[in-house]
């Protein structure tokens, strides 16, 4: 689908022509803004019935308990298998384990193999989590590890466990927001001191990272990055986009109005336009600029585009201990989608016959292939139905997120702001980028006028 850019420089208008399909820009005369320059033979996007072979990536699923209940959490209400239960190291069921890791004797792996360790929060199991990557090390020596943990259950034996095993940590920590994830974990002297020493030991190897969410009441990157850089000095952030509206928590975290989402746009343009975001230790901001030039420069067709959360690949998957392969790890084989159907979409056993049915490709939902900033949103999360509210809150949020990185990408490409995008798809609050044609939206202050009209 094509889209008309229309973008601004000391009040001299350029328009431009994106077609998402294609991943192609033009001036309005028809003359290409950057000619593909990068040759890539593309394969067609991953058909989510594909099974799963040449795994590089394998997401284990410990459990679901936690000690902390962040509002916005995915998991929060997703019914736990029989038998979640956190165990010590002695206290394993060995026979179980040894069961699971005999099943990776018969499965497909790739060249490389990377293995995420998931809860709830996978310390509460650090029993199991133990055991198991104990035998992996030996069963592939080649192997990498990681682990995302709210950091308020490490000991001095889970850290030295983690040197030992070549573990990538990254904390999962709000910042500025962090009261909406629950109490924090630097407050506690025994838990601040753990950390500092992972933080210390991991960040020379680009093996730590502190994960953030943006959200209604967290909406300022800047302000984040700010707070971490203060009390952990300069580390990578890792970064997600915007919360889904799973459930009541999620949606009261999503922008509801027009007016909000404007708003959240004029801030955060405004925060990369007076580089108050450092690309050394946010990764999403060369992520996102970077990458959508990338699909500019090779001409990316969206018939090559994998979902966000990479689920749909056939080389990714997420399992219990069990061995059920599930949507992905923020589910159970006990758990159902909105339309009823099993999280369990396969057994390790027959990996060719996975078939996630519970989710829906962002190829067949209306507004995705409608959508300009699909190379960017990636059609956010595969298995939240169409349709639903859930779905629209979700899918406003990752739109006024990433128009935004639309707009920070064509600034760097031409030096223009884009302030409208016409389209007869596209509701008016989506084309009216940040409120230029009402007058109901208030701007913060003069030099943020100034920056967004394209004339500071």
């Amino acid at each position: 689908m094509k889209f008309k850019l229309l973008l601004e420089k000391a009040e001299k208008e350029l328009i431009l022509i994106y077609d998402n399909m294609t991943s192609e820009l033009r001036y309005e005369n028809g003359d290409i803004v950057i000619p593909q320059n990068e040759f890539v033979n593309w394969e067609p996007f991953y058909k989510m019935d594909a099974g799963k072979r040449n795994l590089v990536k394998i997401k284990i699923q410990l459990g679901l308990k936690c000690n902390y209940s962040c509002t916005y959490c995915s998991q929060r209400f997703v019914p736990r298998n029989p038998g979640d239960n956190p165990q010590t190291y002695e206290s394993v069921d060995l026979d179980a384990i040894n069961t699971f890791i005999k099943r990776f004797d018969t499965i497909s792996i790739g060249e490389t193999i990377h293995f995420e360790m998931w809860g709830g929060e996978p310390f509460m199991y650090f029993g199991s989590m133990k055991h198991i990557t104990e035998q992996l090390h030996k069963k592939f020596p080649h192997a990498t590890f990681s682990v995302i943990t709210n950091g308020s259950l490490l000991t001095d034996e889970i850290v030295e466990f983690l040197f030992k095993h070549g573990f990538s940590v990254s904390l999962s920590h709000d910042a500025v927001g962090q009261e909406t994830r629950g109490r924090d974990p630097l407050d506690n002297a025994d838990s601040k001191r753990l950390l500092f020493k992972l933080r210390n030991a991991l960040v020379p190897q680009g093996k730590f990272s502190v994960n953030t969410m943006i959200h209604k009441d967290n909406d300022s990157r800047a302000d984040v990055q700010k707070w971490i850089k203060n009390v952990f000095g300069v580390v990578p952030i890792g970064e997600a986009g915007t919360v889904d509206a799973y459930d009541e928590g999620g949606t009261a975290m999503s922008w509801q109005t027009p007016e909000e989402h404007i708003a959240y746009r004029r801030k955060a343009f405004n925060e990369i336009m007076n580089g108050k975001l450092k690309p050394v230790q946010m990764d999403i901001v060369p992520r996102k600029i970077e990458g959508f030039i990338s699909t500019l420069k090779q001409q990316t067709p969206a018939s090559s585009l994998m979902q966000k959360c990479t689920m749909d690949r056939p080389d990714v998957m997420a399992v219990d201990l069990s061995g059920n392969v599930t949507t992905c790890q923020n589910v159970t084989a006990s758990s159902q989608n909105m339309a009823g159907i099993s999280h369990k979409i396969g057994h390790m056993d027959d990996l060719e016959s996975v078939n996630i049915a519970t989710g829906t490709h962002w190829s067949d939902r209306e507004e995705c292939p409608k959508c300009p900033v699909l190379h960017l949103c990636q059609g956010a999360c595969l298995f939240l139905p169409s349709g639903s509210q859930e779905w629209k809150l979700s899918c406003d949020n990752s739109y006024s997120d990433n128009v935004v990185w639309l707009a920070a990408s064509l600034y760097e490409l031409t030096g223009h702001i884009l302030y409208r995008i016409e389209n007869d798809e596209l509701p008016e609050y989506r084309k009216d980028i940040f409120g230029f044609n009402t007058t109901k939206y208030a701007v913060e202050d003069e030099n943020s006028a100034k920056i967004l009209a394209g004339k500071a």
